[in-house]
């Protein structure tokens, strides 16, 4: 067993390097842990999921198209570009902002897994405590270096701009609708900007503030692209070996003196970077398990000050106050300072266990703008963790074990 918990990042980055999901290295990672919790757990479950590597990146390069073939279209149907524009913002709600699996059929498909180890109570189990983290790593990120605390900006941008263009586009298509039946010749119109009295009537007042907000939308969704799309994998010894680490020396503490009447898990999720489909697939195959359930999950926590997440704004996730006040409260009388925050941009496994109906927070390493530390960049390294922040982080949730089990 390690002397530190940043022992076992140096280890698994050493012999294992990069895991993205559905990888042989994801794959390895997972036995890794299986072997590890094994003598420390009464129980321990390796349960494998299908995934899409590649759909967060898929995704992305396809809201981007879409805005580009709906700019081309503006100047031939414009009704087209405000379907398309219409159908891409659709897409990316649903696929974000709900977590539905829209388009991961078109991507290549692999296998993943999730890592579950149980640690029964002395007693009968009168409540559950899951601390939970993830295993696999993600591809570099150019903007989280580049424009970190903008991120939320950034993207919104080419959104925002897209739908105002897909009005604008709507509103031309409607003006040419009623010319039609005023006797103006379909012909002139499709050739409208080669003709100087169609030049004024239609392109001057509508389309060149349209065109310039198309503009908008594609010249930026394009910087949001190949900034963010690349095919460079990271270590991820922050993100998120960090909260690995963290469960493994909670297994190692609560395997010597079990709580009272709280059932512990111990869970590391697999695809946690291009979807979080590790924590879903988790949330809807232990459902009933998690009815009398406190999930505590774990982000980036190697490095940065503390916080709580209690909403994902980015991602519309809505996260336990409850669970939120517990753990700033284990913070108190363990001394490891914790904030509420609400997370400006990025998303963590709390959010789809939350949409299954179930309590979960997280708990994240942050930096002075309250977002992850060491965040898909190349810099997320062993040697760049601080294993004084592990210590905290096992510390505070020993400490929230402990309020929990003292519950009547």
């Amino acid at each position: 067993m390690p002397g530190k918990l940043v022992d076992y990042i140096f280890e698994i980055c050493k012999t294992i390097g990069p895991r993205i999901a559905g990888s042989p290295e994801e794959a390895k990672a997972a036995d890794y842990l299986k072997k590890k919790l094994k003598p420390l757990s009464d129980k321990v479950m390796v349960e494998e999921f299908k995934c899409h590597p590649s759909v967060l990146q898929g995704l992305i390069l396809f809201e981007f198209s879409c805005i580009l073939i709906a700019f081309i279209l503006y100047f031939i149907i414009p009704a087209l570009t405000t379907l398309i524009i219409v159908i891409t913002i659709l897409i990316l709600f649903l696929t974000r902002m709900r977590g539905k699996e829209i388009i991961d059929p078109l991507f290549k498909s692999a296998a993943s897994e999730n890592v579950i180890a149980i640690i029964k109570p002395v007693h009968k189990a009168k409540r559950k405590v899951i601390f939970s983290g993830h295993h696999d790593s993600a591809f570099y990120m150019p903007l989280f270096a580049k424009q970190k605390k903008r991120l939320h900006i950034l993207q919104n941008i080419p959104v925002y701009s897209a739908i105002v263009f897909a009005v604008l586009a709507a509103v031309k298509s409607i003006w040419i609708f009623l010319d039609l039946f005023t006797g103006f010749n379909l012909f002139t119109i499709s050739l409208g900007l080669f003709t100087f009295a169609n030049l004024i009537r239609f392109y001057l007042p509508l389309d060149v503030p349209a065109v310039a907000v198309g503009l908008i939308s594609l010249l930026s969704g394009a910087y949001f692209t190949f900034n963010m799309v690349t095919k460079r994998p990271v270590m991820g010894a922050n993100d998120n070996l960090s909260a690995v680490a963290v469960i493994l020396g909670i297994a190692e503490n609560v395997s010597k003196k079990p709580p009272r009447d709280t059932e512990v898990w111990l869970v590391s999720f697999g695809t946690e970077e291009p979807a979080t489909l590790g924590s879903k697939v988790f949330a809807q195959r232990h459902g009933e398990e998690l009815k009398d359930a406190y999930v505590f999950n774990m982000e980036t926590v190697g490095q940065g000050s503390f916080g709580v997440v209690t909403r994902e704004i980015s991602v519309s996730g809505n996260l336990s106050k409850e669970l939120a006040e517990i753990v700033v409260n284990a913070g108190k009388k363990c001394n490891v300072k914790v904030k509420p925050i609400e997370l400006k941009y990025g998303n963590t496994d709390a959010t789809p266990i939350a949409r299954q109906g179930f309590k979960s927070v997280t708990i994240m390493g942050m930096d002075e703008n309250e977002l992850f530390t060491l965040w898909h960049i190349p810099e997320d390294v062993p040697e760049n963790i601080d294993e004084k922040n592990l210590q905290k982080a096992l510390k505070l949730c020993l400490q929230i074990l402990e309020d929990i089990d003292s519950m009547p």
